[in-house]
């Protein structure tokens, strides 16, 4: 088998062999898919790439503008009273993902290409064509999943920050790199609001016992109201799956069917209505529901509907096992500023030695470097993006659980 059929030649064989042309292809190829399934909504702004892990961030502080003061007319005026710069600081945390092909796999690639070349003898297809996508597609593969690992570690960054106001790494989220660390919002405790006992919502995991004392729709009412005594542009966040199982609940049922259906209300609410209103509300499309929700509460809302996967080895079986993860906790609602609350604060990354093929990534933030490993017979794609989703208004940021 010629050098070209070799899987040993696979950046060599897409011309990749300088780090212009490997970037040139990562922009080209790949770069375009960031953008696709990156949610980083309210953290949309990377910040100028720094040299240390430690950062500092100003707080932004929403201000109730002081009026003017009247004074008698020879009067000097009175300086307007100034607030000290709150200061966040903490460090940012390196993620890495690799990709590889190794001797076996090789072995089992050839032999797929053996059969295709027989099978394009038979039906006289173009063997060589078939192999060259093959060996696309496998490239192409290997480095969009390193891509989209990263881009699954920033969205939920992003959700974790927005929805427990810290990213806390832990066995359920990171079990094969560190653990026990916390980067924290600094978000004020009294800003959240955690329902208890018979308050809660819901009573058990699988939501079908409602709380006896709750009462779900003045809960959210009041959060709106807590975070528009700061600020006006109120955004409601809360996942999507845990949104509607919420709405099963029947206070929200009510209130929805009455929503969806205002002339149940024509003669008086009773029995009878709010009967008919869980009925209506237990035949609405989920975009009704969205849209009376919406219309109940008073501000947008958004459902974060971002799901992200994690590896874990399991002993028992020997095998690595991929788990889901909700990037924006469940039974959480968020009340925050539209546009805008964070900053991505970001490491420059670095390649002092020259000793690897490399491309940067996510606008030149991380950075993915090839190696080939001739003794070994193994292809290396190793990355790494330092980078940190750091909110710059903690303080405007408020919650209710619910469970």
């Amino acid at each position: 088998m010629d050098k070209y059929f070799g899987l040993d030649t696979l950046m060599d064989f897409k011309g990749l062999n300088s780090n212009e042309r490997f970037t040139a292809y990562y922009n080209n190829v790949l770069a375009p898919r960031e953008s696709e399934t990156l949610n980083l909504n309210g953290f949309d702004q990377w910040d100028v790439p720094q040299v240390d892990f430690t950062y500092e961030q100003l707080e932004v502080e929403n201000q109730i503008t002081a009026m003017a003061t009247y004074v008698d007319l020879n009067s000097e005026p009175i300086p307007l009273g100034t607030k000290g710069v709150d200061v966040l600081r903490g460090s940012i945390p390196r993620q890495k993902a690799r990709f590889i092909i190794g001797e076996n796999d090789y072995r089992k690639q050839m032999m797929l290409m053996e059969r295709m070349n027989t099978a394009a003898r038979f039906t006289g297809e173009d063997a060589g064509a078939s192999v060259k996508a093959y060996l696309t597609k496998l490239l192409f593969g290997g480095l969009s999943d390193i891509q989209d690992a990263h881009i699954a570690s920033l969205n939920y960054q992003v959700g974790q920050m927005k929805s427990a106001g810290k990213v806390a790494l832990t066995d359920a989220n990171n079990p094969r790199g560190i653990r026990n660390v916390e980067f924290s919002a600094y978000v004020p405790a009294a800003n959240v609001t955690t329902l208890t006992t018979t308050k809660r919502w819901f009573t058990n995991d699988g939501k079908t016992t409602e709380g006896s004392a709750a009462t779900p729709v003045e809960d959210v009412r009041n959060l709106i109201r807590t975070a528009k005594e700061r600020y006006n542009d109120v955004v409601l966040e809360v996942d999507e799956q845990s949104f509607f199982e919420d709405m099963k609940h029947s206070a929200w049922k009510k209130a929805l069917g009455y929503q969806i259906m205002p002339t149940l209300m024509v003669g008086g609410v009773n029995a009878n209505t709010d009967a008919s209103a869980i009925a209506v509300a237990g035949a609405s499309s989920d975009e009704q529901i969205k849209a009376a929700f919406r219309a109940i509460v008073g501000v947008p809302v958004e459902l974060n509907n971002t799901v992200c996967g994690v590896e874990k080895w399991d002993n028992s079986n020997g095998v690595l096992v991929r788990t889901k993860l909700r990037a924006f906790n469940a039974n959480t609602y968020l009340a925050r500023p539209a546009g805008n609350i964070g900053i991505i604060k970001n490491v420059v990354p670095l390649r002092p030695d020259g000793s690897a093929i490399s491309a940067l990534m996510f606008n030149n933030h991380g950075i993915i470097e090839y190696r080939y490993d001739a003794k070994h017979k193994t292809q290396d794609w190793c990355s790494e993006l330092t980078a940190l989703a750091v909110p710059t208004r903690p303080k405007d940021m408020f919650y209710l659980k619910t469970y």
